[in-house]
C-alpha cells in the first residue's frame, strides 16, 4: 500500500491524499492511519510531539484529498467552517448501473444501526442528508457520478446511493454485488473517491482549492 502523499503544505495546513485502506486514526489494530502518519512526517522536522488537527474523515475504502491542521488556531478555524458548512466537498462514486435524469438531488434522513447508516423509518429521529449528484461518464454498465455532499454524516454517499438500489462498486456493506479488490496489504478499495476540497484558508482567508485524482487500479479500471 503506498503511503498518503502530500498535496500542499504550509504553516497551519498539510493537505494529503489518502489512500484506500488507510484508517483516518488508530483503532488498536496493525492497520496504517492518517494520523499516526503525519505526526511522524511532520515529528521529523520538530522536537516533541507534533500537533496534528484531524479535520474531518474519509472512511477506510475510501480515498482522496482530506486536510489536516498544524496548528491549534488553524484547526479551530478550519472545523468552523466544516461545521457552518462552507467547505466544498466534491466526490465521484462509481456505479454498477444508471441514475435517471441528467443530475439530482437526494435528501433525506440518515441514522446510525449498528455498524451501518440507512435511511430512518417513521417514528425514528435522524439527521439530515443532502447531495447532489450529475453523470460524468458511462461505460460497460458502470456510471461515474459527481457527488456534490451538502451535509456530513458517516457513509452518507454509501447509504444514500445504497438506499436507491445503487451501492458504490465493492461496498459489500452496503449491498454492491462486486467483490472489493484487496490492496496489497490493507483492506479493500471501493468505488468512492474525495475529488476535491474547497475551503478559506484558516488564516489568509484567501480561497483554497485541492484536488486529487483516483488512481489508475480497481475498480476505477471498470470504465476502461
Amino acid at each position: 500500500m503506498l503511503p498518503p502523499a502530500i498535496i500542499y503544505e504550509d504553516n497551519h495546513l498539510l493537505i494529503v491524499q489518502k489512500p484506500p485502506g488507510y484508517m483516518a486514526q488508530p483503532d488498536g489494530g496493525p492497520r496504517p492511519d492518517l494520523l499516526t502518519w503525519a505526526r511522524g512526517y511532520l515529528g521529523r522536522a520538530k522536537t516533541g510531539r507534533a500537533f496534528v488537527g484531524l479535520i474531518h474523515r474519509l472512511d477506510q475504502p475510501v480515498g482522496g484529498v482530506t486536510a489536516l491542521a498544524k496548528t491549534s488556531k488553524g484547526a479551530a478555524r478550519l472545523s468552523r467552517q466544516f461545521r457552518e458548512r462552507t467547505v466544498d466537498k466534491i466526490y465521484l462514486a462509481l456505479i454498477q448501473s444508471r441514475l435517471e435524469g441528467p443530475e439530482g438531488r437526494l435528501d433525506q434522513t440518515l441514522i446510525r444501526d449498528g455498524h451501518l447508516t440507512r435511511p430512518a423509518r417513521p417514528g425514528e429521529e435522524g439527521r439530515p442528508a443532502v447531495l447532489e449528484w450529475r453523470p460524468r461518464r458511462s461505460a460497460g454498465g458502470y456510471t461515474l457520478l459527481e457527488i456534490k455532499l451538502l451535509t456530513g454524516f458517516k457513509h452518507q454517499i454509501r447509504a444514500q446511493l445504497a438506499a436507491l438500489g445503487r451501492p458504490v462498486a465493492g461496498d459489500y456493506k452496503y449491498g454492491s454485488r462486486l467483490a472489493a479488490d484487496d490492496l496489497a496489504d490493507g483492506g479493500p478499495a471501493i468505488g468512492l473517491w474525495a475529488e476535491s476540497l474547497s475551503f478559506d484558508h484558516p488564516v489568509s482567508r484567501e480561497r483554497l482549492r485541492f484536488t486529487a485524482l483516483p488512481p489508475a487500479a480497481w475498480p476505477w479500471t471498470l470504465l476502461d
